[in-house]
């Protein structure tokens, strides 16, 4: 099974992610996406995130060309996408190298994972983030066609929190966001609404929706985040429909709002 974490920067998705990974509920079974190739003996202590990169594309790429045929016109439309919304040629291209490594990894996720749940807050849907990160008008249409032929996890964590509280995190954080550096308070506010819409997009989209449950991250409480992420571990850790997970889980958030 593979789970996909998406949202803003700030939202709470690697603090999610390492909850579910701890919580007893996925001891044994957790696994993150990057894990599937730096968890061996002289890989684990890279934590540059370049040097990373670099390893997962070198490492899921006979993945990416044996899969070609199948993800074909995705990448096509990615590509399509990069020339129309990325500002720069450097843009462009690192955005597609992003795109390639993404569904590398997630062909190596579904070849190796077996029985496991594999953990991403990096993966093929947050690469939506292309839409947001530009001055180009959003059309509705790119976003759902990209919905239609995304390769789809298993399972859709969206984090949410208020644009109040994303740009809070974003301006405050030590390790600014690129795409934050230099700019002002009510630039970034424009960038994370743009990217609140996009992603609200994405997770309305007919061909996602089934598979997305949303978390409220809006007041920095990480006891209702840990909860949320023991709710979530023992609905997967149970293999519960997916009708039934949202079920389960909404009921249980909200009692705790």
């Amino acid at each position: 099974m593979i789970v996909e974490l998406i949202g803003c920067d700030g939202a709470g998705k690697t603090t999610l992610s390492r909850m579910l990974s701890q919580v007893a509920a996925l001891e044994g079974r957790a696994v993150g996406m990057a894990d599937l190739v730096l968890d061996r003996p002289g890989l684990r202590g890279i934590t540059h995130p370049t040097a990373r990169n670099l390893l997962q594309e070198a490492c899921s790429l006979p993945y990416l060309l044996r899969s070609y045929r199948r993800r074909r016109e995705y990448l096509g439309f990615a590509r399509r996408m990069h020339a129309r919304y990325a500002p720069t040629r450097y843009d462009r291209l690192n955005g597609m190298r992003g795109i390639a490594r993404r569904v590398g990894m997630y062909e190596l996720a579904r070849s190796r994972a077996e029985d496991r749940i594999v953990l991403s807050d990096e993966g093929t849907v947050l690469s939506a983030y292309l839409f947001a990160l530009t001055d180009v008008e959003l059309d509705r249409a790119d976003v759902e066609r990209f919905a239609e032929l995304v390769p789809r996890p298993d399972r859709i964590v969206y984090v949410r929190a208020p644009i109040e509280a994303l740009v809070r995190r974003a301006t405050t954080r030590p390790d600014q966001r690129r795409q934050h550096l230099g700019r002002s308070p009510a630039e970034v506010e424009r960038t994370i609404a743009r990217t609140v819409e996009v992603f609200d997009l994405v997770a309305e989209c007919a061909p996602l929706q089934d598979r997305v449950l949303v978390i409220e991250n809006d007041d920095d409480d990480l006891e209702q985040l840990r909860r949320a992420g023991s709710d979530l571990a023992s609905e997967f850790r149970a293999g519960a429909s997916l009708g039934a997970a949202k079920t389960g889980v909404a009921a249980r958030i909200a009692s705790d709002r």
